[in-house]
């Protein structure tokens, strides 16, 4: 199972994705529209029925940027955010699953749109939402002249590994990946869902705890 995220806190996801790109490297060195045929009779009056279906997607899309505009505000009751968040995964249909695709994987955003656009896709139960989140993990990093920005598209895509439920995707990300934080994302919750090592978080947790030791 993956973890669930709170993005009240989704500020610090790039200094944590510094960190767990730092424990890495201390880790290895220690041992995805259609288009309309010319209008037929028929097709121009069933097209009156499928009009409204392009307004529903746009409240859609607005919705979620309405989250993104207000997740960075203070908030007391981060569950009701929680589980807001959740009620509108649950309302996604497929036609929005490349919208929020094509936002996480646009550096133009801000990050909040983009963490958003992941966690909405993780919390969805559409099969669709997992194979984009494969994609999105999966995407080439583009060049980045600031470490910052380069930390912020690894957390990003890291964040859709950690919400992929199925082993066989995240062996897909292991496949067609060559990023190392990305990879050791995924092999980490691979062992998790396999049975063979503790959550994620546990996992780094615990790397953490070693770390410290070390510096003592």
């Amino acid at each position: 199972m993956k973890k669930l995220q709170t993005l009240l806190i989704v500020g610090l996801l790039i200094a944590v994705g510094s960190a767990y790109r730092y424990l890495h490297e201390i880790e290895k060195n220690s041992s995805l529209v259609r288009s309309p045929n010319s209008p037929t009779p028929e097709s121009a009056a069933s097209s009156k029925t499928v009009v409204p279906s392009q307004p529903s997607k746009e409240s859609f899309t607005n919705l979620v940027e309405e989250e993104a505009n207000s997740i960075s505000q203070l908030n007391d009751r981060p569950e009701d955010v929680e589980k807001r968040l959740k009620e509108l995964a649950g309302k996604m249909q497929e036609s929005d699953v490349s919208s929020l695709q094509a936002k996480a994987l646009n550096p133009n955003l801000n990050g909040d749109q983009r963490f958003l656009s992941v966690y909405i896709l993780g919390e969805s139960t559409l099969q669709k939402a997992q194979e984009s989140l494969v994609a999105i993990a999966t995407a080439p990093i583009p060049d980045m002249h600031e470490e910052r920005m380069l930390t912020q598209e690894e957390v990003i895509r890291g964040q859709a590994v950690e919400s992929l439920r199925q082993t066989e995707s995240l062996k897909r990300v292991l496949a067609h990946s060559d990023n190392s934080f990305i990879n050791d994302r995924a092999q980490r919750n691979l062992l998790y869902l396999e049975g063979k090592a503790s959550s994620p978080e546990q996992q780094d947790r615990e790397a953490l705890t070693q770390l410290l030791k070390k510096n003592r």
